[in-house]
Parts: C-alpha cells; structure tokens; sequence
C-alpha cells in the first residue's frame, strides 16, 4: 500500500509540473506572437497611413521599452504577491491593450498602446520561468524550463504565417484583434488549472528584493547574468533587424536577403531543441557555452569568408542556433537563484536584456552611417557573441566551484 501511495504521489507531481509547463508554455507563445505582432502590422500601415516606415520608429521603441520596464516590474510583483496571479495580470494587460490596438488611428497613438502591451508582455517569461523552475523535478528541471521558453520562438513563427492570412483576408487590424482575444480567452484556463507555487509560500520572504540578488555570494552570479543577457540579446535583434538590409547591401536579392533572415529565425528554434535533451545531463552553463561559442563562430564565418547563398544560409541558420541558447540563458536566470527571489532574479536579468534588444538595432544602424561593409559589420556583431560565450564559462565554473 505504501509503494502505491508513492506512486500515486509521483504521478500527481508529474502531472503538475507537466500542465504548468504547457499552461506557461502557451502564454509565452500568445507573447512571441504579440511581440511580433507589429513588425508584422506595419507594411499595411504604412500603406493605410500613407506615411514613412521612419515613422514608426517610436511604436517599436516604445514596446521595447515597455518590455524592458514590465520584466523589472512584473518580476519583483512575482515575488510579493504570487507567480500565478501577476501572470494572469500580465495576460490581461496585454491581450487588452493589443486588443486597443486594432483600434489606433495614428503611428503616436500606436506607439502609447505598444507602451502599455509591452508592460504586460515584460511579465511572460520571468514569471512563466519562475512558475515551471519552481514544479520541475530537480533531474529535469533545465531540459523543462528550455523547452517551455521554446513557446517565445514557436510565437514568432507561427505568429508570422498567421499574419500573412489575416491581413490578405481582414486588414492589418486582425492581428492585433487575435493577438488580444488569444491570450484573454486563455486566462479562465490559468485560473482555474495553474497553481500558485508552493515553493514561494514555503520561502522565507525577502524585504529587498533587489538587493538579495547581490548578497549571500549571488553579487558576481546577477552581474554576470545580466551583461550575458545584455550581449546575447543585443546580437540576436541586431541579426534580426538588419540582416536582410546587410545582405541586400551586398549584393543579394531581396527574396534571397529575406530567406537568409528566416534561416537565422529556424536556427533560433533548433537551437533549444538540440540543447534542452543534454543541458541536465552535462551541467546547462557547459552546454549554453558550447552553443553561444558555436553561434558566435558562425557569426564570424559571415564576415571572414564570402561564401555562396545555399552555404551562408546554412551558417546563418547556425548563428541563429547560437541565438537559440537565449532560452537557455533565461532558464539558467531562473535556477540560479532560490524560489524567494526567483521571479525577480529572472525578471531583471531579461530586464538588462531588454536594454540590447534597443542596443542592438541601434547599433547596425550606427555601423552602416559610418559606411561599414555587409561582411565588417558581422565581424563587429561576434566581438558581443564571443565576450557572452565567455561570460558564460566563467559562470559556469564559478558556480560549480561552490
């Protein structure tokens, strides 16, 4: 009888773990397809507004920004009031204002509810992160998280293809009305199937969130996180933004520029399919560091060598591997820190992330003012990919010598 009860036991927990995976999983999803949402919007708004893509520019600074602010916010939350009920928050928040969004009738107007969609979209995945690290059993709990964070990608992709019908069938609107009806149709679910995580009712409350981050020895741990979350995301949106412009530049067509691109995006979702199987079995620091240092070379094999299209688009498709190791990276801020400051640890470690991925585009934009060619400015994108891959080992032993 007694076998059996720990049977019974066993499987309940399993089961629990598995549902806030996918629970988690499927908020993070509905967020990579919000995040997307506008880059997908703006060619039929530029055409619908008869104005300059230029104008835009403050609607996608002003979501990066919100972004940046929601992560910081909706993580300290995380931790004083509960995972579950902040999440629900953060999915009301922006399945509302991008629901307002579909209603917009200017580019400053756009650029207010982007603002406000961010603050909630920021919340995703320190929350989502904390929520499933907090279930996980300890033997699978890096190749769990990786595998959730995976939703943020899949966002993107199928965000894409989704798009593309709705604006030939509705208008530009239907994208942010689906990406606003998506995740409030999903907030019944999280109520009434995600539980609240019982390892932060069991913790012992931190007074200042933030300033826990940096003591009892976690001081050179968050630095190191925080400038690898920095530099990881810095390249990766550098990649993103500018590589069809680079390639174009340097002669390739258009079609071709925009299919290198998708090969980098391709690359960002094998890549947390390759690591997550290995990550608990190796040590997660050895296996991002061996992914980062993969990609980082890629990037630099773009800028050193002139190869023809179907070769850079299979490097390119490994650079994007190496910027699938983000899923990991946002893993490892989760675990490397205990359940009373989890949310929060994780939350401003994306928080510094967030400050590349408003970095990142400005910089290529910078690069290509001071008349830098397509192949020098790759070369200039590894020097971060390199340092980040070096960050990360000395992360790495730094938490195994404890």
């Amino acid at each position: 009888m007694a076998a059996e009860a720990v049977t019974a036991v066993a499987v309940a927990t399993e089961r629990v773990h598995l549902r806030v995976a996918w629970l988690c999983g499927a908020v993070l999803f509905l967020e990579g397809y919000d995040i997307s949402a506008v880059g997908y919007a703006l060619p039929s708004l530029v055409d619908a507004w008869k104005v300059h893509p230029q104008a835009f520019t403050p609607v996608l600074t002003a979501g990066n920004v919100g972004l940046l602010l929601g992560s910081l916010c909706a993580g300290l939350s995380g931790d004083r009031l509960g995972r579950k009920p902040v999440l629900i928050g953060c999915a009301v928040v922006f399945g509302i204002f991008s629901l307002l969004s579909a209603f917009a009738g200017s580019a400053f107007h756009l650029a207010e509810l982007r603002f406000l969609t961010g603050l909630g979209l920021g919340g995703g995945i320190p929350l989502a992160v904390a929520l499933a690290a907090d279930f996980a059993p300890p033997m699978v709990r890096g190749r769990l998280v990786i595998m959730m964070c995976l939703g943020v990608g899949m966002g993107f992709a199928v965000g894409g293809l989704l798009a593309s019908q709705l604006v030939r069938v509705f208008g530009w609107s239907a994208i942010f009305v689906t990406g606003g009806v998506l995740p409030l149709g999903l907030v019944p679910a999280l109520a009434v199937w995600l539980p609240e995580s019982p390892a932060l009712r069991e913790a012992t409350r931190q007074r200042h969130l933030v300033a826990a981050l940096f003591q009892d020895g976690l001081a050179s741990t968050t630095v190191l996180l925080w400038t690898i979350n920095l530099l990881s995301l810095l390249v990766v949106y550098f990649i993103l933004q500018w590589t069809p412009a680079i390639l174009h530049a340097s002669g390739v067509s258009p079609s071709r520029a925009i299919l290198g691109t998708t090969m980098y995006a391709l690359g960002t979702l094998a890549g947390p399919l390759l690591t997550a199987p290995i990550v608990d079995r190796f040590g997660i620091e050895r296996v991002l560091t061996c992914g980062l240092a993969f990609g980082a070379l890629c990037v630099l094999s773009i800028g050193l060598f002139n190869p023809q299209f179907w070769l850079l688009s299979v490097i390119i498709f490994g650079a994007g591997i190496g910027a699938g190791c983000q899923a990991g990276i946002n893993s490892l801020s989760g675990l490397a820190y205990p359940p009373a400051i989890r949310s929060t640890g994780t939350g401003w470690a994306l928080g510094a992330g967030r400050v590349g991925t408003i970095a990142g585009p400005l910089l290529g934009g910078v690069l290509l003012a001071f008349g830098f060619r397509a192949r020098n400015i790759f070369v200039a994108a590894a020097i971060p990919a390199f340092v980040a891959t070096l960050l990360m080992a000395i992360l790495g032993q730094l938490r195994r010598s404890r």
